[in-house]
């Protein structure tokens, strides 16, 4: 069971009018209405390219088994004989050589996490009946990792270090500035490339690689972002889809305004949750009273930020990065065990290691900031930019109702968007009519993509299973690939021994 939610005796009825009141739409896109190019993501009346070649594969590094090519892709599919991007893909042979050879394309959402650096991790991940007989490919997406990467040089510490919630009700969203500098930035860095960086155009990019794999039909994993990349593929080409993973659902057709009012109160069910299994252990090492830690730390961070860490990052450390941090940590706890000595260390002064934490979500495995590609991608989907007023008010009433961390999911759905121009080609309304079967799973405690949006998604398939997996963290495969239940479930499906019964939960 989840932990019942934190409630507001006084004033509640004033924050959920003004929710009702953003989720209706108020806050327009930025510079205006979604331009009339607006369209949605099945509206594909493009000119006829060739056949893409075939991939020539090389092995990626000494020793490795991993092998890498790359596929030619136009920057703009309206007029494809113009500028071309090389998408770097990856590919991890079938474990067994031996038996059935099926392919199984990887996505690892972000958005604009790179594919190819997060390959090995996901391949210890995947269950292992799947990488005995899949051929496993991933990709870097375009203008992210190894394909031509959109970098506007926008300082990742700049955007953690932005505080959750305004200083005092009708302020604008903490931040404002530098989101509005980001996007301004990779207009002037990048005028022929950033307008291009969206799902849709994606979508087609993997299409091409199914080509140049040779392949009539893809099997296709996808998490969190992931799941917005599949579901679009799925509606612009269902006839290439053969079976689909959809795990850490997004809610695909919610606006970002209804994605932040959404995870709320989930990301404070979780927080509760953690603090909760702390304080059952005696070593905890944030005391009994781990909430009240957290909150005294809160309250200090926004009167007086931490020094900066040096090291070339010149932000001091705010109180947005212990929201970071603690979204992160909340997430895929498997890879932030030192969470709460951050906390600890925060608490004495030093504000380096939470920084850290904050930053793992700022940046690629190599290092590279995602911030650029992360915003281009969501705010060119998206049809709606809240600006940064409604974005602030949004903030404001989601921190009155769940005052530990309900407010940091405006600043994690829309932040980068609120100065954003409109996108070219957005992703609403999607319905992936012809799709054949797929599985979608969620997280009872997912405190990132919440449950109820991966029952939205399965519910805009013509035929899909919600897979549910009892747990907290963010994704099934990221948080449980241990669970039996969910593994076999998933092998079947991809094996094609179908979908899961309807309402199948795994404990």
């Amino acid at each position: 069971m989840l932990p019942p939610i934190c409630r507001r005796r006084n004033g509640a009825s004033v924050a959920v009018v003004l929710l009702l009141a953003l989720v209706a739409g108020c806050g327009s896109p930025a510079g205006g209405p979604a331009a009339s190019t607006t369209a949605t993501a099945s509206s594909d009346h493009l000119p006829a390219l060739p056949s893409a070649p075939a991939i020539v594969w090389s092995l990626c590094g000494a020793g490795s088994a991993i092998q890498c090519g790359t596929v030619a892709v136009p920057v703009d599919y309206r007029h494809p004989h113009r500028a071309s991007i090389a998408i770097a893909v990856t590919r991890a042979p079938a474990l067994d050589p031996s038996g059935p050879h099926g392919t199984l394309v990887f996505n690892p959402g972000g958005p604009g996490e790179s594919g190819n650096q997060i390959l090995p991790v996901a391949l210890s991940l995947l269950p292992p009946a799947i990488r005995q007989d899949f051929d496993i490919v991933t990709f870097d997406p375009r203008g992210t990792g190894a394909s031509d990467p959109l970098r506007c040089g926008t300082p990742p510490s700049a955007l953690t270090s932005a505080d959750p919630v305004p200083a005092a009700p009708g302020r604008p969203l903490p931040g404002s500035t530098a989101f509005t500098t980001m996007a301004r930035s990779c207009r002037a860095e990048a005028p022929d490339l950033e307008p291009f960086i969206d799902t849709t155009d994606t979508a087609r990019d993997m299409d091409r690689i199914r080509q140049s794999l040779g392949l009539a039909t893809i099997s296709f994993y996808g998490i969190s972002y992931g799941t917005v990349l599949g579901t679009v593929y799925a509606e612009l080409f269902p006839h290439r889809v053969a079976t689909m993973v959809l795990d850490g659902a997004v809610d695909i057709n919610a606006s970002l305004t209804r994605q932040a009012i959404e995870e709320a109160p989930v990301a404070e069910q979780s927080l509760a949750h953690l603090f909760a299994t702390c304080a059952a252990t005696p070593s905890c090492p944030l005391g009994p009273d781990p909430t009240a830690f957290f909150s005294g730390l809160a309250a200090s961070l926004t009167r007086h930020p931490l020094p900066a860490p040096g090291g070339g990052d010149t932000e001091p450390v705010t109180v947005g990065d212990l929201d970071t941090a603690t979204l992160y940590a909340l997430g895929v706890p498997a890879f932030t065990s030192s969470y709460e000595s951050a906390l600890v260390a925060a608490d004495h002064g030093d504000g380096a290691p939470l920084r850290s934490i904050a930053l793992e979500s700022a940046i690629d495995i190599d290092g590279a900031p995602l911030v650029d590609p992360q915003w281009a991608i969501t705010c060119n989907d998206a049809a709606v930019h809240p600006g940064p007023i409604a974005a602030g008010s949004l903030a404001t009433a989601l921190h009155a109702r769940y005052p530990l961390i309900g407010a940091y999911a405006v600043i994690y759905n829309m932040g980068g968007c609120v100065s954003w121009p409109a996108g070219r080609q957005t992703v609403v309304d999607v319905h992936p009519a012809g799709a054949p079967p797929v599985l979608v799973i969620g997280n009872s405690g997912d405190p990132i993509t919440p449950l109820v949006g991966a029952r939205h998604l399965a519910a805009i398939f013509p035929v899909a299973a919600l897979l549910t997996w009892d747990g907290w963290g963010h994704t099934w495969l990221l948080s449980g690939p241990d669970d039996a239940c969910m593994s076999r479930a998933v092998t079947t499906y991809l094996t094609g021994g179908g979908l899961p019964p309807v309402g199948t939960v795994c404990h």
